[in-house]
């Protein structure tokens, strides 16, 4: 008989990410990851998948890689440790990488080299020589005194999930085993967000932002020599933000000059969230080569992934044409740009593509299919098929509310789409407590894939509800475009779809409403608080209350706020202050916990505690749940046990108010 789904479940299940395909195409190395919760973190190892003998198997069994490589040649596979892994004598200095090899055939790992960095990603040039993309600490300040402070001269000072990065600088380095050298190959003054090496491996293309004071929102392209170490810009006087930057070498035949494909955009059009177009980059122009006007990466909200490589904005070079992730309306899809500019959509049969490698015309990814969890997929000769069962026992153990995918018209005449789930075990005249789930970015969207905390919510008995209002992912540029509009167009899509499934849905009890969001649905659920007592309880997550302080106080603030409520603290600041939900808390009335990391940069923890004084201060019931040690990503990669706490706390909180 199939049980419920639980809390706890979360520690079965099995991650998988960072698809690699050897050298010869023939086997696909990827990380699967499980949290422990002895440990409070995750093991991580590496698997190998051998596409000509269908056979899967574990490579490592440590638990520590952090990220891994293969060698040139295919024979070995290099991989870092974790700095809290068991192998690292680091531990305690975590701005020290330590590289392992071991054998794709057999063979247990041994220590190859270490460097003095914290490091993020490896790839082998030859046999001995590695390109290192690496974090440089910023020159320490005077300090005779031996004193415990730190100097900031730069923007930004901050960053989620990295700490108080202050002027330091993410970029590459060599390392030559048979020198046992290590040098820096990137200017002090270059972040680097981007790299992409050419077939030979003498070369890579950078995406890079050169700066000494304040970080520009625009970057540019850089041509590195592995050789001589040379950089060159490619992109100079173009002010634009580029995403990507790769070489078109699947081209046949070649072409005599190298032809460079950018992803980048202006940001004239829908700002700071506006979808990239694709050009090609030649002797300091861009000629486009196709708009699309989606959303290039996997804009499906979710909490059951982890590790995977951060693919916005992303192509790769491939015969069947540049390979991207596309997230078109609520499916993200792995899509080929063909020759007259449009998008073949590859991996049709797909929900949600969250990670993938290209190889010639193979792709290895790991995606959601329908409520199946992640799982790793190969794209081959025009069809899709998947390799591995990590999580299917999961699947068939339990009783599972399916996403039920619906379509209303707004009040604005757009007919937008919303997914309501019935409790499990549900029996027909049931009126069951329902909880309104709000999606974080603004621009994100969600889809009907697993999403584990509404699954926990449905096996306790409560209708789910949620949407995708004006302002999120999948529908274009001008959908997603709310600035200056934030509480306006999107409270009332959100309303509208409350409206129609009390109106549509018999099984919903109006009386006992409760609202619930992170990030930006963290913001909305304290607008709606704020506007409206139709909801009996509320949650706002990792949320937003105030954008003015907001525009100094996280690590996108000095440009985001401005963008999207178009003025900062002396110029128009009563723009970003009529977007603020505590402007109107005085008009409060529902009971709200709030939930928050003390370690998020990016909706910093005062915009909870600005929010919880309002509350309280004007005799609303409020309460404020601080994660010590998180960041803005405690949902979906936090340490398990917070994990577990946060859902824990938030069920507890409805289960007292509905």
């Amino acid at each position: 008989m199939k049980r419920t789904v639980e809390y706890r479940d979360l520690l079965d299940f099995h991650f998988l990410a960072a698809t690699a395909f050897s050298p010869d195409g023939g086997r696909i190395a990827y990380k699967v990851s499980r949290a422990n919760v002895e440990t409070n973190g995750y093991n991580t190892d590496i698997w190998l998948y051998d596409l000509a003998g269908n056979e899967n198997r574990r490579l490592t069994s440590g638990g520590d890689v952090d990220f891994f490589c293969w060698g040139h040649d295919g024979q070995k596979i290099v991989f870092a440790s974790k700095p809290e892994g068991p192998k690292c004598s680091h531990a305690q200095n975590p701005c020290v990488t330590r590289f392992y090899t071991l054998t794709a055939a057999d063979g247990e790992p041994e220590l190859l080299f270490e460097i003095p960095h914290k490091a993020t990603a490896i790839q082998a040039l030859d046999a001995d020589r590695y390109l290192i993309t690496t974090v440089f600490e910023a020159i320490p300040p005077k300090n005779p005194e031996g004193a415990n402070f730190m100097v900031f001269d730069q923007i930004p000072f901050m960053a989620n999930g990295k700490g108080y990065v202050g002027q330091n600088r993410t970029g590459l380095g060599l390392f030559d085993a048979a020198k046992k050298e290590f040098k820096r190959l990137t200017s002090p003054t270059l972040d680097v967000s981007c790299v992409t090496l050419n077939k030979e491996r003498n070369a890579a293309l950078l995406v890079a932002a050169d700066y000494t004071d304040v970080k520009p929102l625009n970057n540019g392209v850089y041509r590195l020599d592995l050789a001589s170490g040379k950089c060159v810009p490619l992109s100079s006087g173009l002010d634009v933000t580029f995403s990507c930057a790769i070489w078109d070498e699947a081209q046949e035949p070649l072409p005599e000059e190298e032809d460079i494909l950018v992803t980048a955009t202006d940001n004239q059009t829908q700002g700071v969230n506006e979808n990239p177009a694709v050009y090609l980059l030649e002797n300091g122009e861009l000629i486009c080569l196709t708009a699309p006007d989606v959303s290039l990466g996997h804009a499906i909200v979710a909490d059951t992934s982890y590790g995977c490589t951060d693919r916005e904005g992303a192509i790769t070079s491939s015969p069947l044409g540049p390979v991207c992730c596309a997230t078109q309306g609520f499916k993200t899809r792995l899509c080929a740009i063909r020759r007259d500019g449009t998008l073949g959509v590859l991996t049709s049969a797909i929900s949600s593509v969250i990670d993938y490698a290209v190889h010639g015309e193979r792709i290895a990814f790991v995606a959601y299919q329908d409520l199946h969890l992640p799982e790793l997929f190969l794209f081959e000769k025009g069809t899709e098929h998947r390799l591995t069962a990590f999580n299917d026992s999961f699947h068939e153990e339990h009783s599972l509310s399916q996403p039920i995918h619906i379509t209303f018209r707004a009040s604005g005449g757009l007919t937008l789409d919303g997914w309501y789930m019935r409790p499990v075990g549900y029996r027909e005249g049931d009126r069951c407590p329902t909880i309104l789930n709000i999606h974080g970015g603004p621009k994100a969207s969600f889809g009907d894939i697993y999403h584990h905390e509404m699954q926990c919510w449905a096996a306790k008995g409560y209708a789910v509800v949620y949407c995708n209002p004006r302002g999120s992912d999948g529908r274009g540029g001008e959908f997603a475009d709310i600035r200056g509009v934030y509480g306006e167009t999107d409270y009332r899509d959100i309303m509208d779809f409350t409206d129609w499934c009390v109106q549509n849905l018999n099984f919903i009890d109006a009386s006992r409403l409760g609202v619930t969001g992170g990030s930006y649905g963290g913001f909305m659920t304290n607008w709606i608080i704020t506007h409206t007592n139709r909801f009996r309880a509320a949650v706002s997550q990792r949320g937003i209350a105030n954008w003015i302080s907001k525009y100094g106080s996280c690590d996108i603030g000095y440009y985001y706020v401005e963008d999207q409520h178009l003025g900062t603290p002396w110029k128009n600041p009563d723009r970003p202050w009529r977007d603020s939900p505590v402007a109107y808390a005085n008009s409060a009335s529902t009971p709200t916990l709030f939930v928050h990391s003390a370690e998020d940069y990016r909706c910093e923890l005062d915009q909870g505690f600005q929010m919880f004084t309002a509350l309280r201060v004007n005799g609303v019931e409020a309460s404020m749940c601080v994660f010590r040690g998180e960041n803005h990503e405690l949902s979906r990669s936090g340490k398990p046990r917070n994990r577990l706490a946060r859902l824990r706390v938030i069920a507890e909180w409805f289960d007292s108010k509905l």
